[in-house]
């Protein structure tokens, strides 16, 4: 067999996408951080770094993408971001294990020792975690984020579509990430109340109250009370753009 055919005749795997949100500009520690990521053997993946949106655009023009191409899972990595360089061997295990659909690095928040580690709203992070576990959640953020495509696929039958331009064309794409701002006149308290919601927690929430995960297979991860995981192993530092300082 000619070596053109036998390339042709390997069944090639839509396995993993890397999406970045970005502005167009990232700190050189950033670049280092990715071009030294260790590279499983036999590892397939491509990426793709929308330029100039909000975070929860990119997100979701990275989504159509995923969808629209078969891709099985995403890899969120945030421009200000830092992983380690183990980062694709560990994702890998949870590829493998499929213990959930979202699985986080660690890091924490720039200026401080909090992590962004989240069981319920409005009770600030979760601490009661040893380095190295493996910590269950209701809250993840996206800096760091593995995502099985299965459950955006899901979440994308119900919601609305979007116009984006890229590349000099306009996307029709669905609105699965959302950043909601809302206010309100509580009218129990009187009092003023105001919802300032980032996309991750949005999505996290919209998983478990619409029952994703067991509708997607997941069945396992959606009977626990805290569905997704934070892998401390993975310490990703969290870059200041302007001055390089890693958190």
């Amino acid at each position: 067999m000619p070596a053109s055919e036998f390339h042709n005749s390997v069944a090639r795997q839509s396995r993993l996408l890397m999406g970045t949100p970005t502005l167009g500009s990232v700190r050189i520690e950033w670049h280092n951080a990715l071009a030294g990521l260790v590279v499983p053997c036999n590892w397939g993946m491509a990426t793709t770094t929308p330029i100039g949106y909000l975070v929860h655009d990119a997100q979701n023009l990275i989504a159509h993408e995923a969808i629209m191409k078969g891709f099985e899972w995403i890899l969120l990595i945030e421009d200000d971001t830092v992983p380690p360089i183990d980062l694709f061997l560990r994702m890998q295990e949870h590829m493998q294990a499929r213990s959930t659909p979202l699985v986080s690095g660690l890091y924490h928040v720039k200026g401080g020792t909090e992590p962004l580690i989240y069981r319920k709203r409005g009770t600030g992070a979760f601490k009661d975690w040893k380095p190295g576990d493996l910590v269950w959640v209701d809250g993840v953020p996206t800096g760091c984020l593995l995502l099985h495509t299965s459950v955006l696929i899901e979440l994308a039958k119900t919601a609305e579509y979007y116009t984006l331009p890229s590349a000099g064309e306009q996307h029709r794409v669905r609105k699965i990430f959302q950043s909601p701002r809302a206010a309100w006149l509580d009218p129990k308290s009187g009092g003023y109340q105001k919802l300032l919601a980032t996309s991750d927690l949005f999505l996290c929430d919209q998983l478990i109250e619409k029952n994703i995960l067991a509708k997607t297979g997941w069945k396992k991860a959606a009977k626990r009370e805290f569905p997704f995981l934070v892998d401390t192993r993975i310490v990703c530092g969290h870059i200041d753009r302007e001055t390089g300082k890693v958190w």
